[in-house]
């Protein structure tokens, strides 16, 4: 259920937020038991009440080990 649908009561704007991302990774094993993986994260939010979109960019490291 989206229960940011329709317009606020007081003012009329549109009641809603947006969240709008993409990460692409690039993934390596050394090992058939280990994977290092590098990703890159670009994240732009709106928030309820329809501010300027705030922009958001990372990269994140992971290592996963199988045992």
């Amino acid at each position: 259920m989206d229960y940011n649908v329709g317009k606020f009561n007081e003012t009329g704007h549109n009641i809603g937020d947006q969240i709008w991302s993409i990460m692409p990774a690039i993934s390596f094993r050394p090992s058939a038991r280990t994977v290092l993986r590098l990703n890159y994260r670009i994240l732009e939010a709106t928030d309820l009440i329809g501010n300027p979109p705030s922009l958001t960019k990372g990269f994140s490291f992971g290592l996963s080990t199988y045992f």
